[in-house]
């Protein structure tokens, strides 16, 4: 079948969120959010809704438990998110507070307390937060759900393909366990929650589809997640083809599976690296699976929302962290503001231009250095295996702030007896265009640097990853963010300093190869991601990678680099 045989097709469009082919019955979900309305009652009914509350809370942050059992890294670490904001005690005070002080109704009090908490990020004017506020409305309904005994969610069986306007990650994690193989939302960019769960769970996907839910009707469909579109009532050619490309697509899987025990070599016979990012403990039992030794990125802000700041408790996550892994584990510092919600930020107009990462962490001095001292002890514990890296530079004078600090608080616990490592590796996160430029300068200062490619493509092409209206400028693969990163390479190289690219494009194997191509070694990317970037990586020599990095440099839009490494690919 060619190009012109599914053109000639009714479909629908979007945009590929999660690649793999999906051939099943279509399942139209029109998930219109609820309302529920005020209901008085008497202040002797306050206990019995005060334990409904409970009750519905146990048993939701229950089914997130279970939906936990089975995810991979990127999944666990959003769910986990959500259910400490099931957990929180803010939202427990202002439910009961509704309840006991203004005599509403235990539902109607969950409605009121989610809905305030939506309203304050609508008025943030994030983009972003307009897809958080879509797991928070989905957690108010399940939540109410619970409290009134309703169950509104449809049933799904195996293979169905769902077409929604949006979709929360426990909306889909739960569909995915009812069997559905394809999801298509008319909303949501490529990086929504919903999205990256997606590919997680390996569940073809297309994003921003307009109209999508209107035009679908019950019936067999053909969703191409590598295509972004969605065929509605394939004739039996199309089935015919798009069945065996699905067969052949499962074979592939197997091989990718086949390959991790494989030496992490090129056909040159040249080493590389392959890291897992993550951030809960939970997610430690994936790395066995995908044969991951070291963590080149743990994100620590899990720790804040599950409000486990003492040095006690920081020392023992580390600890945990650092004994089930037999390599490097590179530790991220608390890196929040932007999307990350805490309450130590306040309301800011340009969130991912204020006070965040090392900005944030240099005037919170206390939190810092808790931080610092429960590092510090673990790395006399664990030597060569620990490393800290420093989010969200901006200037080199933040770096030197920061290893002043640093001195100052190993200088206390060595006062205090404490040994730590001497010779314990620092790094920071290129992830905007000013560090990338003055590469070299912060190179002299640190022993590392990890390239963020999410934050650098927001910043360098000034385009919010989370607003769907302009989701399609969000290029990780433009020739603009490759020339930036040959400087940060160029700057390791003539320092001698290690370059580790840490964001989704070390996951993405046009990515990795062209990554490969200009010098990096050190990848780290979520798990699941691990596979089809050791294929590639071992399959070519080394001077094919350099060519096609030399290409990337050259060229002068992203779709002439896609073009490029699928001819590649061939030869």
């Amino acid at each position: 079948m060619s190009n012109m045989d599914v053109e000639a097709l009714q479909t629908i469009d979007g945009i590929s969120a999660s690649p793999g082919i999906a051939i099943g019955e279509l399942v139209p979900l029109d998930n219109t959010r609820r309302k529920v309305l005020p209901k008085e009652i008497t202040s002797a009914d306050c206990e019995l809704h005060k334990q409904a509350f409970v009750k519905a809370r146990t048993t939701l942050v229950s089914e997130l438990d279970e939906m936990l059992g089975y995810l991979d890294s990127t999944s666990r670490s959003i769910i986990e998110t959500q259910k400490q904001i099931a957990l929180d005690l803010e939202i427990e005070r202002k439910v009961v507070d509704v309840i006991e002080n203004k005599l509403m109704s235990g539902d109607y009090a969950v409605y009121h307390t989610f809905c305030e908490f939506i309203e304050r990020l609508k008025e943030s004017g994030s983009e972003l937060f307009q897809q958080r506020i879509v797991d928070l409305e989905n957690l108010r309904d399940r939540f109410i759900d619970h409290m009134c005994k309703e169950d509104n969610e449809i049933k799904l069986k195996k293979g169905d393909i769902l077409v929604a306007k949006d979709l929360s990650p426990t909306e889909l994690v739960s569909y995915h366990e009812s069997g559905l193989s394809g999801i298509v939302m008319e909303r949501g960019g490529v990086t929504s929650h919903a999205a990256l769960i997606a590919q997680s769970l390996q569940i073809p996907c297309v994003v921003n589809a307009p109209n999508a839910l209107r035009k679908s009707k019950k019936g067999t469909a053909i969703l191409d997640g590598r295509e972004g579109k969605l065929i509605l009532n394939p004739d039996d050619e199309a089935l015919d083809y798009y069945k065996k490309k699905l067969k052949k697509l499962k074979r592939s899987q197997k091989r990718l599976l086949k390959n991790l025990s494989e030496p992490n070599k090129t056909k040159s016979n040249t080493s590389f690296n392959l890291a897992a990012n993550i951030e809960f403990e939970s997610e430690l039992g994936n790395l066995k699976k995908y044969n991951a030794e070291q963590i080149g990125l743990l994100r620590t802000e899990g720790l804040l929302f599950q409000n486990k700041i003492s040095n006690e408790e920081q020392t023992s996550f580390y600890e945990s962290v650092l004994k089930s892994v037999k390599g490097e584990v590179t530790v991220r510092l608390f890196d929040v503001g932007g999307d990350k919600i805490d309450s130590r930020i306040a309301e800011e107009a340009n969130p991912f231009l204020g006070w965040r990462g090392i900005r944030m962490l240099l005037d919170e001095k206390t939190l810092l250095r808790n931080q610092l001292k429960a590092l510090l002890t673990c790395s006399g514990f664990h030597k060569g295996r620990l490393k800290i890296l420093v989010p969200m530079i901006s200037m080199l004078e933040e770096v030197i702030q920061f290893k002043t600090l640093l001195e100052q608080v190993r200088s206390e616990l060595e006062d205090e007896g404490i040994e730590t490592d001497a010779d314990l590796k620092i790094g920071v996160m290129i992830e905007v265009p000013s560090a990338a430029l003055m590469a070299e300068e912060i190179a002299k200062e640190v022993d590392f640097m990890s390239i963020g490619t999410n934050d650098l493509t927001q910043y360098t092409l000034a385009v919010d990853r989370g607003n769907e209206k302009i989701c399609g400028l969000y290029q990780q693969q433009h020739p603009a963010l490759w020339k930036l990163i040959k400087v940060v390479v160029d700057a390791g190289e003539s320092t001698n300093t290690e370059v580790t690219v840490c964001g989704e494009l070390a996951g993405d194997v046009l990515g990795a190869c062209g990554l490969y191509g200009l010098g990096v070694r050190n990848l780290s990317m979520i798990t699941a991601s691990i596979p089809k970037v050791k294929e590639e990586l071992i399959s070519h020599i080394d001077k094919d990678f350099g060519e096609l990095a030399q290409y990337f440099l050259n060229a002068n839009t992203t779709e002439e680099i896609k073009a490029k490494f699928e001819e590649w690919r061939l030869h």
